[in-house]
């Protein structure tokens, strides 16, 4: 949601305000096959969170092997509210190292990160024990400069025909500098860029939505990183789909996906070559998935 700031020096100036609010986490509920938010589940929530069963659930959960396969099936609302809190947690933390790590870009090629937040949600009389507890009835949230401008997937509704191309390529340069700050993503869609007009004609792209990214491992060998990006094919995440959503407008984009992590991989090893060509063949046919429970 857009959001002005009391007090600031710039009041025309809004920011983005991002909640990781599991009760309207619609997508991510749709893919763990848990139900919609309602008022009892929430009630059945708090009761556990106050009682602390919910701290010995999510100890649970955090230590015992195949706790989640093997009890999924006997969960009440309460502990299915528990574990979105935990996966909501897990997109906030890995959205806001991403633009820790991307400081450098920030209000170049992502937005500006201006702080993060975290919002009481639960009523006053809830009280809890301990604050790991009462953190449990909060939402985190970020807020984000407020880019004016339109989704990447909409580039033929809102940019002449001449500039397609050139903002598509700017797209592709996004992605390939993000992965040159040792990050991987596995939600690159055309959704998650914004372009805006700058004037005299021009576009500016910037890349949004880090929660399902993740930073190079500390021990994760050249090697094995570059087989990472290589299924992911980010690049071909954007161009492979752009491609073909503007042919449908009777364009030919031209766009062939980068060997930058090939010779990583082993570029002689035919396997490699194999992973990016049915991952890409996926892409092109399917477009981007979602990420489900099995």
């Amino acid at each position: 949601m857009i959001v002005d700031l009391l007090g600031r020096s710039r009041p025309d100036k809004p920011v983005f305000l991002k909640l990781y609010d599991r009760r309207f986490a619609e997508q991510l509920r749709r893919d763990h096959g848990i139900d919609p938010w309602t008022t009892d589940a929430e009630n059945e929530y708090i009761q556990a969170v106050q009682t602390g069963a919910t701290r010995q659930f999510l100890h649970n959960l955090h230590t015992l092997p195949s706790f989640e396969d093997d009890t999924w099936d006997t969960w009440n609302d309460g502990q299915f509210e528990a574990f979105l809190t935990v996966q909501v947690d897990k997109l906030f933390d890995a959205e806001t190292a991403v633009y820790d790590a991307l400081r450098d870009i920030q209000g170049k090629l992502v937005p500006r990160l201006i702080a993060s937040v975290r919002l009481a949600v639960s009523p006053s009389n809830a009280s809890v024990g301990c604050a790991d507890a009462a953190g449990l009835l909060h939402v985190k949230g970020i807020l984000l400069e407020y880019i004016d401008g339109f989704s990447l997937a909409k580039v033929q509704d809102h940019a002449p025909r001449s500039e397609w191309q050139g903002i598509v390529d700017q797209a592709i340069g996004v992605v390939q500098v993000i992965g040159d700050h040792g990050i991987l993503n596995r939600d690159v869609r055309p959704d998650n860029f914004i372009v805006q007009r700058v004037g005299n004609g021009a576009y500016r792209t910037f890349m949004i939505d880090f929660g399902l990214a993740r930073l190079r491992g500390r021990d994760e060998s050249d090697r094995d990183w570059a087989k990472a990006k290589l299924n992911k094919d980010e690049e071909g995440a954007v161009g492979l789909v752009m491609k073909k959503r503007l042919a449908r407008e009777g364009f030919e984009l031209r766009f062939a996906c980068s060997d930058r992590f090939m010779e990583w991989a082993g570029g002689d090893d035919e396997s490699s070559g194999s992973v990016r060509s049915e991952k890409s063949k996926t892409i092109a046919s399917e477009g981007p998935s979602h990420e489900t429970r099995h």
